[in-house]
């Protein structure tokens, strides 16, 4: 086996793995969305049932996920559950 197709291998194994999780996410969202009564989540709990931290929350935002505010001044932060499944699927 030369050096090229093992390091195609383990590319495409990494590629599995890290579309695995992205999808692994992206149902646990669609189960809280079953749930739910209101299309929005707020920023702690997107942070808490996704293991993921503030910062990568920032990340996604700095690469396209929208945030919603209310009108009334507030810290409240809040997301479309269909904005963030949409934004964490990765197409293969």
């Amino acid at each position: 086996m030369n050096d090229d197709t093992l390091i195609n291998l383990v590319a495409r194994g990494l590629v599995d793995s890290v579309i695995q999780d992205f999808n692994q996410y992206a149902n646990k969202l669609l189960e809280l969305k079953k749930e739910r009564k209101l299309p929005y989540i707020s920023r702690q709990e997107v942070i808490k049932e996704m293991n993921i931290s503030g910062g990568t929350l920032e990340t996604w935002e700095d690469k396209g996920l929208k945030r919603y505010k209310p009108k009334y001044k507030t810290s409240l932060i809040y997301y479309l559950i269909d904005d963030i499944c949409k934004f964490i699927i990765i197409d293969t």
